[in-house]
């Protein structure tokens, strides 16, 4: 049941059996359907998830209008982190584009395992940094890269996003309307039909 889990927690430290055991104890089960809210605006942020099974989407509101920052999927960690951590009300909204399956932990839990060892510690600095480094570059490629290069860029580097998330939140990720993005479409369809 932890497979995936077990593997992406190994890839980041090497944890003996018995500190894996301990971690997995934290870890509760939950399943969302497609279009079921994981994390709603205005409301508290108690839990950091990890992605087993579907796809989610990562989005704030403006003037009633919504706007996709991130999509993540299995094997991705996925929470409001600053929300999470200050202990404030999320400012974004978390929603499966799927069915699907997560493992989360709470906040205390978190705390908890940070007390019981030095590893756990390290877990949730290479988190973090995994998470402001992903800002970063996300930040940097929006303002420095066209909507049509971040196309290009999205659909050779993470082609199953492309074929799993509906055009419309593909559009408000990359910062365009719909419109927008089928003509970028239509011509880069034409530029490698040639």
């Amino acid at each position: 049941m932890f497979d995936n889990l077990i593997r992406n927690l190994r890839s980041i430290l090497s944890f003996t059996e018995e500190e894996l055991a301990y971690f997995l104890s934290l870890m509760e089960i939950r399943t969302f359907k497609k279009y079921e809210k994981i994390v709603r605006i205005g409301e508290p942020v108690n839990y950091v998830y990890y992605i087993d099974k579907g796809l989610v989407r990562y989005y704030g509101e403006t003037d009633g209008k919504e706007q996709t920052f991130r999509v993540f999927r299995e094997n991705m960690w996925v929470s409001e982190y600053a929300a999470f951590l200050t202990r404030q009300p999320s400012m974004v909204c978390i929603e499966a584009l799927e069915d699907t399956t997560l493992f989360r932990m709470h906040f205390d839990k978190m705390q908890e395992s940070y007390n019981k060892a030095k590893i756990f510690e390290r877990l949730g600095r290479k988190m973090a940094e995994a998470l402001f480094i992903n800002e970063v570059q996300m930040t940097t490629q929006r303002r420095l890269k066209s909507p049509e290069i971040r196309y290009l860029e999205l659909l050779q580097n993470d082609p199953e996003i492309m074929r799993r998330v509906p055009l419309k939140y593909i559009a408000s990720l990359l910062g365009i309307e719909p419109e927008s993005l089928s003509r970028i479409r239509k011509r880069t369809s034409k530029v490698k039909g040639q």
